[in-house]
Parts: structure tokens; C-alpha cells; sequence
């Protein structure tokens, strides 16, 4: 109860600053709500996985570069995405490349993770690394509740 507690408070905390950052928010803005959700994500996953401090350090330096890399992934085929829609005179061959590249996205990202998986295995018990996952999910469907939560407290009128 208490580890529920504090992810909500944190998540909370999270939901003010990004709610009274500008409707579009600079890069300073984004920057600081990236690392803070990556602190309050590190926090979850070091209570869901009872890590020690030496596991913490060694950890989190190899979860944070293979997320990091994720998510380059996933800004370049966004990109790509919006560059090639956006251009009326995009030839067959760069949309064909484009819609290849969004659906091999999870593919891609998944041999990401399992380059990771043995950094992970040096660190982790297997035990720790079986919870890792499910860690995940559970942070996601957190993150997820709380959000429809503000939602629903904004009330209707309000845009998203």
C-alpha cells in the first residue's frame, strides 16, 4: 500500500508539472518531465524488484541506455511517418519504406531488449529478471489509471 501511495503522489507531482507547463511545452519542459518520470519509473522498478544499491547502479546505467535507444527508435520512425505523409509527392518506393519501417518498429525494439537481456542477466537474479517485465506492464497500467483518473476529474470539456 505504502509503494501504491507513493508512485500516486509521484505521479501526481508528475501530472502538475506537465499540466501547467505551456500548452506546448519547450525543450527545458520536456526534458525535466523525461527525467522525472524516469526517476519515479526507476523508484517503482527498485521496490517491485527489491534492488540493492550495488543492482541499482549497474542496472539502471544498462536499462537506461537500452530504453534510451528505444526510444531514438522510435522518434526516427515517427519522423519518417510524418515526413514522407507529409510530402504529397512521397514516391511509392519511400511510403512503401515508410510503412515497412512503422511495422517492424516492435521487431526492432525487440532485439533491442534481447541484446539487454544478458547486461540484465550479470545484474539481476533470475527471479528479478522474470518480475522485470511484469514490472513494466504494471508501471504502464499505473501510469495509464492515473491519467483516465485526471481525465475524468477534468470532466468532458476538456481537451487532452
Amino acid at each position: 500500500m505504502n509503494k501504491i501511495l507513493s508512485l500516486v503522489i509521484a505521479m501526481v507531482a508528475t501530472s502538475f508539472v506537465f499540466a501547467t507547463a505551456q500548452s506546448r511545452p519547450d525543450d527545458n519542459d520536456r526534458q525535466r518531465w523525461m527525467t522525472e518520470m524516469r526517476n519515479f519509473k526507476h523508484d517503482f522498478l527498485t521496490k517491485e524488484l527489491d534492488l540493492s544499491k550495488e543492482q541499482q547502479k549497474d542496472f539502471f546505467a544498462a536499462y537506461d541506455e537500452m530504453e534510451d535507444r528505444i526510444n531514438r527508435l522510435n522518434l526516427e520512425t515517427r519522423e519518417l511517418e510524418q515526413k514522407v505523409m507529409a510530402d504529397p509527392e512521397a514516391s511509392e518506393v519511400e511510403l512503401d519504406a515508410a510503412a515497412r519501417t512503422s511495422y517492424f518498429l516492435k521487431n526492432e525494439e525487440s532485439k533491442i531488449e534481447i541484446e539487454y537481456f544478458d547486461k540484465f542477466k550479470d545484474v539481476l537474479t533470475p527471479r528479478q529478471l522474470i518480475r522485470l517485465k511484469n514490472s513494466e506492464r504494471k508501471f504502464a497500467q499505473q501510469l495509464m489509471q492515473h491519467h483516465r483518473r485526471l481525465k475524468t476529474a477534468d470532466g468532458p470539456h476538456k481537451k487532452h
